[in-house]
């Protein structure tokens, strides 16, 4: 019976988020548990324990319990926005600092609530996966003296962090679900995989955008990035993808490096909804979030490529023109990423712009599904041309939303979603003013969502994966 080895090393090692972003993270969760549920018997998986032919088997229960996956149980709620005015009034009383000195300290303060917020998030995962660390443990102690008395396996190997060159054999599969090119001896693995052990590899390939977009992102993450597709790339058996354009950015790229492909490339459907905590929350999870009156929700990580200083802009449009206090709030959610400085110090010197922007970081899951339920609306002026995993979660709650403007038509957003030129400030301004302004239009969409939007289970994904490597 052949297997699929699941390559989980990204969830043991948690890289920045240039390296994997918190919706890849998200997509990885969420299609290994749907792996898990649709064929236990016939999935495992391994990380990497040393060099690039070491690698041991994973217990399923503990990867869920590390802190980069218990961070959708627990949270470290942290919401950032302009001073309150009682310390507005207690700094003008006893003297306000020099203005530079200011504005250095100003970022400073953000960038230290940043990393409190995170440090938080990791310490309550952290208690949380320590705890259910020792109930696995003790779990697979039963496990094991019940496998003893009755003389069955009853998938020992699975647990007990066997090394894989004893477990796979000639027909299996190995799977990268996540990004893995922050490991540039990678190409090793994988030849030793194919040749030794006769295994076939298939890599999900999530975009190609260092490539085409190098401005987005550090110089060394371009680099190690297009190094690694290049000797990776050619040595793939199955290419997976969640779209039609990413599927064309690849074929591209390979035609460009003179590699044919082996398969055709396959699309895999991205599921909607939060599912890896359903059922498993706890109460803290869903205490009140701080946040009053009117809002739109943007979530996803602050990084060049989503465009966030584009909503900036719009929002200092609209104010000009709204009468005051009609304009909602804008709720951004998500981490502090990578090129981004520009941007906090603008929010820093408009003292988020005077109050409208907050930054609410690290939420549990049952916060984000509160998020959602209560916006006015999303955004997505992402810049990157798929639809995002956010924009398929809006739908999921039954709330519009407004995106890019794409290339091509897509068929993901089920005629649901209306769009707006992400370069274009008053064309974005015009789509989102509406939106804001037309209230009644805008619960009739809401409606229209939530009788026509059929949400594609994160199981569907999981079969179209197993489809192709079983």
């Amino acid at each position: 019976m052949n297997r699929v080895w699941i390559d989980v090393d990204v969830l043991f090692t948690s890289p920045s988020l240039e390296v994997c972003s918190e919706a890849v993270r998200r997509f990885l969760v969420e299609v290994c548990l749907a792996l898990q549920a649709c064929a236990p018997d016939r999935i495992g998986f391994v990380r990497r324990k040393g060099g690039p032919q070491d690698w041991i088997s994973v217990d399923w229960a503990d990867v869920k319990d590390l802190p980069v996956v218990t961070q959708y149980r627990t949270g470290a709620l942290h919401v950032i926005g302009r001073q309150s005015e009682a310390k507005k009034y207690s700094k003008a009383r006893n003297g306000a600092a020099p203005p530079h000195v200011a504005g250095i300290a100003d970022v400073l303060k953000t960038q230290f609530q940043v990393l409190r917020a995170a440090s938080g998030w990791f310490g309550a995962a952290a208690r949380y996966g320590a705890q259910q660390w020792q109930e696995n443990l003790a779990r697979r102690s039963i496990l094991s003296k019940n496998d003893g008395a009755t003389g069955k396996s009853r998938h020992s190997a699975f647990l007990n962090g066997a090394p894989l060159k004893d477990l796979a054999r000639p027909g299996d599969f190995f799977l990268a679900l996540g990004p893995s090119w922050n490991r540039p001896d990678y190409s090793q693995t994988i030849r030793w995989l194919r040749d030794v052990i006769r295994v076939q590899f298939g890599l999900f390939v999530h975009d190609l955008q260092p490539v085409r977009y190098p401005e987005w992102f550090t110089k060394a993450t371009n680099t190690h990035y297009e190094a690694w597709h290049r000797t990776v790339l050619p040595l793939v058996d199955q290419v997976f993808v969640r779209s039609d354009a990413v599927a064309e950015e690849v074929t591209d790229y390979l035609a460009h490096i003179k590699r044919p492909l082996l398969q055709p490339i396959v699309t895999v459907s991205v599921g909607s909804g939060l599912t890896s905590t359903e059922g498993n929350l706890p109460r803290q999870a869903a205490r009140k979030i701080p946040l009053e009156g009117n809002y739109v929700l943007y979530v996803g990580t602050l990084e060049p490529r989503r465009n966030h200083e584009l909503l900036l802009r719009v929002w200092r449009h609209l104010r000009k023109g709204m009468a005051e206090g009609s304009l909602p709030k804008l709720v951004f959610v998500g981490q502090v990423g990578w090129l981004v400085s520009d941007l906090m110090q603008q929010l820093e010197n408009s003292d988020w712009l005077n109050g409208q922007v907050l930054l609410v970081s690290a939420p549990s899951d049952a916060q984000r599904a509160a998020l959602y339920r209560n916006c006015l609306f999303t955004v997505d002026p992402s810049l990157a041309g798929d639809l995002s995993l956010p924009a398929l979660e809006s739908l999921q709650y039954g709330k519009p939303c407004l995106a890019s403007k794409p290339p091509a038509e897509r068929t993901s957003d089920q005629g649901l979603v209306r769009y707006f030129d992400p370069l274009n400030l008053h064309d974005a301004s015009r789509v989102i003013g509406k939106a804001i302004e037309d209230r009644d239009e805008l619960k009739c969409w809401a409606d229209e969502i939530e009788r026509r939007f059929k949400p594609v289970s994160w199981q569907h994904s999981a079969q179209t994966i197993l489809q192709h490597t079983l």
